[in-house]
């Protein structure tokens, strides 16, 4: 774990560094988004719902999954507009307390402390939470909020929104990869070996496009942006697993440890690539980060530690 967590390092640095020699950084994040949403996450899709076995038990665990996901992004969206003083702001609180950092960390904490099972259950949790692959809604929620200087095409309508959440890459991964199970086409031995490897990828890319993305600015934060920070990392970190358990205590449901960890992900890495690309309060984004993500890692590795 500490050899990965030197190897997220190195790849941040190695953005930061690239953020400041490029001419158009933006351009960059711009590009590696659409390498992840193109590549990594289709990868990461057909490899979770290829080997993942589906038990009862793992179905009503996902049912719980996904009330919780929707009420965590429905509780988010009113943030955003009751907290945010700008467009600019009210996206980042959104995106910041619906989203958990479930891939770039998610995925490689999932692989180091479950094994590969864990991996294929991280990815079936962070693209099935709402029913749909969650690039698919990272894509919707950006282009909802978009700024005037966004790389992608604003989408203020539900309509829109909808078709950005149903028309992506990993969603069509994802029905083949699912026709192919109907069907009775087995590729397990195909995507096994893949499977660790992209998990691994999504925390190296993804640190390198935090660095790529994260604001250079000197901080300047005033008393309104500590506390919304302070209410968004609480509901983020907070909110989902509680209405998890509450909700498999009422149901009568275990949870898998895998999807209690993922719940609790602090805000995503990817708030600030979606505030680089999308034209959003980056400053905002890189302090809901930096408060929220040291925390988790810490008490993982104590975990870890404990565990050993």
């Amino acid at each position: 774990m500490l050899i990965a967590i030197a190897g997220w390092l190195v790849c941040f640095a190695a953005g930061v560094a690239l953020q400041r020699r490029l001419r158009n950084p933006q351009r960059a994040s711009y590009v590696l988004f659409v390498f992840v949403l193109w590549v990594l996450a289709p990868l990461a899709v057909v490899y979770g719902y290829t080997t993942v076995a589906l038990r009862p038990e793992l179905v009503a665990a996902f049912a719980c999954v996904v009330a919780a996901a929707w009420a965590t992004l429905l509780v988010g969206l009113l943030w955003g507009r009751l907290g945010g003083r700008s467009q600019h702001e009210a996206g980042v609180l959104a995106y910041a307390t619906a989203m958990g950092n479930t891939a770039i960390l998610g995925y490689p904490l999932a692989t180091l402390v479950f094994g590969g099972p864990g991996l294929a259950l991280a990815v079936v949790f962070t693209e099935f939470q709402f029913l749909i692959p969650s690039q698919g809604v990272i894509l919707g929620l950006g282009r909802h909020f978009a700024g005037p200087d966004s790389l992608w095409s604003r989408a203020p309508g539900m309509r829109q929104v909808l078709r950005s959440w149903l028309l992506n890459p990993p969603v069509i991964a994802g029905v083949g990869a699912v026709v192919l199970r109907l069907l009775g086409a087995d590729i397990t031995t195909l995507v096994e070996p893949v499977g660790p490897v992209v998990g691994m990828l999504f925390g190296f890319v993804g640190f390198l496009q935090v660095g790529l993305a994260v604001s250079l600015e000197p901080l300047r934060h005033d008393r309104g942006d500590l506390w919304r920070t302070a209410v968004t990392v609480a509901l983020r970190s907070g909110l989902m697993p509680l209405v998890l358990l509450v909700l498999a205590w009422l149901a009568g449901v275990r949870i898998p440890g895998v999807f209690l960890l993922l719940a609790a992900m602090p805000v995503a890495f990817y708030t600030m690539v979606v505030a680089a690309v999308f034209d959003l309060d980056r400053g905002l984004a890189r302090l809901l980060v930096a408060v929220s993500t040291p925390a988790v890692i810490a008490g993982v590795l104590l975990w870890q530690l404990a565990a050993g």
